[in-house]
């Protein structure tokens, strides 16, 4: 037998050199797939045989015209139709049938009524089963497959480039390829994981809906009119029950580097969502699992098992930085199931210690000390599998009721044990940094956990309505119309803009943002206070650099908070009957009174945020001054054309009379205060903020609006007529006020600084 297999492997390569040879080649292909059968064999249809460095393919006539699932793995999904024409297979995409009632296009593009991504002659066939013989082979290599819209390939380098392996898993065929590609114009290897996957029996899709957070079944769409949520398919044992075990639990396993310190943070994270499903009906809906010892290869690949990856690069320089977790779902578009997600846990420890650094360590001893002992640092990474089980469920980033929470129930330790700090994990939250000192919250109450949000999510998405077969959307509505009185169940996927205040990130979600920045601050003090001591068991002299330059981010994401006041606007999703407004504005009083809390907090700074007692350490030049170009960036935030826009459009629609003049005014009078005093002397931070002001307000004006054949958004960019003539109004006062403070000025650079002003009002 062995010689005999020899011979084949021999013949093959001689046959695909040499044409007179095919009758050789086909009797020896014949005999590898007939007499010697692969060993595990998959049942999906799909053979696949290596030799000589060839792929071969073996497609039974069975499943031409089936959909199947074709993957590569981390990248991308297509739903694919093998069908026969002549003596070739063509490998198709086709428009799917949705049964949400709609039909999904090919890459979202309506008019494309076919690809064809493979037309392969035909080897051997038909002959015992009908079948069909195709050399796939340079298809895997090197054929460019559209796995997304606007997807671009990066070329191979073929000489460097082979099929590794292939694999048979029951329903599955997997094919593992070395590819070797140009990357920003250098080489690199990697190792890519194919598979052809029987789709299962079409479940029962539920429909999608925008004022609920969960993604659509095809990741590229993210508000259509008609389509299914992702979810997983999960039945009741027991359907009479109130309460059931699932048929088949979501299982998720540990990735095969994973560390061991880790998993029981990794499962306590995703376990966290437990509750959430009992809410909905089923008990022990999710299971985390180490693979067994003896299974195959080819199973930690496998489209069937969803595996908690670790990308945590650690060791490796330049890898330190890295933020970033993620998660990949394969999903059946006809109904929005989800087949696998594998949550990947890419963020580095320092990226995780830093953010707990800058909120947490003045609440939290174990935080006063780098690196992180395991168990603080197990708490993060729980933190984080919490927030990616999520996005595995089917849930996607957005604005899960932020602005919604009592602000001084920040600082209430029975609040957070039942509610957390937040309505979702799946809000960019991050911890709690509005608690204090003398509040004594235990530091795990500090951390992001699954909240009040997320049960009603999974509740929504998940509880089986079988049974109501008549009023399954009624019911579905009802728990949509909870939102209309509890205003942390509400959704917003946010906009290009931040329009609000319940669209901001990095930021602790509720009602009061100067309040909750107000002791924010405080901590950030005490953050700045703490660095030098925490330093001093660093080698790295660069620590101090970072973890300041961090506090100062974390300072701008406060300050932005309370911007979004001003020209802002709640949001409240509805549907097209009910009654009401989609976007509410912010009070009048409330955004004159972010104007003044601006000016005090972020335009006027303590010498502890600007001068902190070790920056002579780490800083040799004004060039690198974190601070001042995160001053710089909120000023111009405040005379954003949009903003503006959203001002003009409450004085015309929302009875705000001349909002957008007393606003202003108040950022002129406030920044050039200094000009009040009877003898004027202006700092040199402030007078960078002056020079500024003046020069967006008069770009601002010189601004020149289309009017020959308009388009909205063209203009959008730009500031409107009526905002440029406010606008200009205020550089006539402040001309009036520089002149008269000229006058009586006695400091030198200040007298410099106020002629430049002049100088440029003028122009």
């Amino acid at each position: 037998m062995k010689a005999i297999k020899h011979l084949v492997r021999r013949t093959i390569g001689l046959a695909i050199s040499r044409p007179t040879n095919r009758l050789i080649f086909l009797f020896s292909l014949f005999f590898e797939l007939a007499v010697c059968p692969v060993v595990g064999q998959a049942n999906n249809g799909i053979k696949a045989h290596l030799n000589e460095n060839r792929l071969f393919l073996y497609v039974e006539d069975s499943i031409l015209g089936q959909p199947i699932l074709f993957i590569r793995q981390d990248v991308g999904q297509l739903q694919v139709t093998w069908t026969k024409e002549n003596d070739h297979l063509l490998l198709q995409v086709f428009p799917i049938v949705s049964l949400s009632g709609t039909t999904i296009p090919i890459n979202q593009d309506y008019r494309n009524e076919q690809m064809i991504l493979g037309r392969f002659p035909i080897l051997l066939g038909p002959s015992g089963p009908k079948n069909s013989v195709i050399d796939a082979t340079d298809f895997m290599l090197g054929g460019h497959i559209p796995w997304y819209p606007n997807y671009v390939d990066e070329p191979a380098v073929s000489q460097l480039s082979f099929i590794e392996s292939v694999g048979h898993l029951e329903f599955e065929t997997l094919i593992r390829v070395k590819k070797t590609v140009e990357y920003k114009r250098q080489q690199k290897t990697v190792v890519i994981d194919y598979s052809f996957l029987s789709l299962p029996d079409p479940m029962r899709p539920r429909l999608f809906d925008h004022r609920m957070g969960f993604a659509t079944e095809d990741l590229y769409e993210t508000t259509p009119s008609i389509g299914s949520i992702m979810r997983w398919r999960l039945e009741k044992k027991h359907k009479d029950s109130l309460i059931s075990e699932p048929v088949r639990p979501i299982i998720f396993y540990y990735g095969p580097n994973l560390p061991d310190k880790w998993k029981p943070y990794v499962k306590a994270g995703i376990l966290e969502w437990t509750k959430s499903f009992e809410k909905a009906g089923f008990k022990n809906a999710l299971v985390v699992r180490e693979f067994p010892q003896d299974i195959d290869q080819w199973v930690t690949r496998s489209m069937q098992f969803s595996v908690v990856r670790w990308k945590n690069y650690d060791g490796i320089r330049g890898s330190e930085s890295k933020k970033g977790s993620t998660v990949r779902k394969y999903v059946d578009f006809r109904t929005g199931e989800i087949l696998k997600a594998d949550i990947v846990l890419g963020s580095s420890y320092q990226s995780l210690a830093d953010e707990y650094f800058v909120r947490c360590a003045p609440l939290d001893p174990r935080a006063q000390q780098y690196p992180f002992p395991n168990g603080l640092m197990g708490q993060l990474i729980q933190v984080v599998t919490a927030h990616e089980a999520g996005h595995a469920l089917g849930l996607k980033d957005g604005n899960f009721g932020e602005f919604s929470y009592p602000a001084q129930k920040m600082r209430d330790t029975h609040w957070l044990e039942t509610m957390g700090h937040t309505p979702s994990i799946m809000n960019y939250a991050r911890h709690n940094y509005m608690a204090q000192p003398e509040d004594s919250i235990p530091p795990s109450l500090l951390l992001q956990k699954v909240g009040p949000m997320d049960v009603y999510q999974i509740q929504w998405g998940y509880s089986a309505l079988e049974s109501l077969v008549t009023s399954e959307q009624e019911h579905l509505q009802k728990w949509i119309h909870q939102q209309d009185s509890i205003a942390w169940y509400r959704f917003n996927r946010g906009a290009f803009n931040l329009i609000g205040p319940d669209m901001t990130n990095e930021v602790m979600d509720n009602n009061e943002p100067m309040t909750t920045t107000y002791f924010g601050l405080k901590n950030i003090q005490r953050v700045l206070e703490l660095l030098p001591k925490v330093e001093q068991k660093q080698s790295d002299p660069t620590f101090l650099k970072r973890l300041y330059q961090k506090t100062i981010n974390l300072w701008y994401d406060q300050m932005q908070q309370v911007l979004s006041l001003i020209g802002g606007y709640t949001v409240h999703n509805m549907s097209c009957g009910q009654q009401g407004n989609f976007y509410n504005p912010i009070s009048a009083e409330r955004q004159q009174e972010a104007v003044e809390f601006l000016s005090s907090h972020a335009f006027r700074v303590p010498d502890w945020l600007s001068h902190p007692s070790f920056l002579y350490r780490i800083q040799y030049s004004s060039d690198e001054d974190f601070l001042m170009d995160s001053q710089l960036r909120l000023l111009s935030d405040v005379l954003n054309s949009s903003r503006w826009h959203r001002l003009k459009w409450m004085e015309d629609n929302m009875g705000y009379n001349l909002i957008s003049l007393k606003l202003i005014q108040a950022v002129r009078v406030q920044l050039f205060q200094e000009l009040e005093s009877t003898h004027v002397s202006i700092g040199k931070r402030r007078q960078q903020l002056q020079k500024a002001f003046i020069e967006l307000l008069t770009k601002a004006i010189s601004e020149n609006l289309n009017y020959g054949r308009p388009e909205s958004k063209e203009n959008s960019y730009l500031h409107a007529d009526y905002t440029k003539a406010i606008f200009e109004n205020e550089l006539v006062a402040l001309e009036k006020d520089v002149k008269k403070s000229l006058r009586s000025t006695e400091d030198e650079m200040t007298r410099i600084h106020l002629k430049w002003c002049l100088n440029h009002i003028k122009k």
